[in-house]
């Protein structure tokens, strides 16, 4: 198994308990925000273990109301489902679902350097935005976290992402470099 392969991603939160009978609230990261409960056998983080991601096995989950609620094995009543609240869960990148063609998974993006028509390389990419338009990819020039010289790119297939090459760590941007400067 590689060193990717290995790399945990954290998928959510557990932000509070539903109910008496063992059920907790998750604040998902995923996309749409119920695929959390697709991933059955997960890592956990507990403050109370001292940081250590231990597995934890979801039996059962579901979308409510804005939210996401979930029941894991051996988490039978309200009080033992108290000790999750804050505990981050997580998956092996080896566990996500293949993404069908153009879609792509943040984790496979972030790193990864854009590069423009000119073939003048913009940066890294440190991180995602989403927004209610599109998801925005957040290039940093340098090594630096610099948050004044971050270049902010829509992640729109074939408008300004022309190509994302994952085997070769590249994606390619129609941002010339006149518009990273403030005038």
């Amino acid at each position: 198994m590689s060193e990717e392969t290995k790399e945990l991603h954290v998928l959510g939160k557990i932000s509070g308990y539903y109910g008496v009978k063992g059920w907790v609230k998750i604040y998902s990261y995923t996309q749409p925000r119920e695929n959390i409960v697709r991933y059955k056998a997960l890592k956990i983080k507990l403050s109370n273990r001292h940081g250590q991601w231990q597995d934890i096995r979801l039996d059962n989950g579901k979308a409510h109301g804005k939210g996401v609620v979930a029941h894991f094995e051996g988490y039978d009543n309200r009080e033992i489902a108290a000790s999750l609240i804050g505990a981050e869960l997580a998956t092996y990148r080896s566990d996500f679902k293949a993404a069908s063609r153009n879609e792509f998974y943040w984790a496979d993006l972030i790193g990864l350097s854009a590069i423009n028509l000119e073939d003048i390389e913009l940066g890294q990419v440190k991180r995602l935005i989403e927004t209610a338009a599109n998801d925005v990819l957040v290039i940093s020039p340098d090594q630096k976290e610099d948050a004044k010289a971050e270049i902010l790119i829509p992640f729109v297939l074939e408008h300004y992402v022309k190509k994302v090459d994952l085997e070769a760590k590249i994606i390619t941007v129609d941002w010339p470099v006149s518009w990273n400067k403030s005038e």
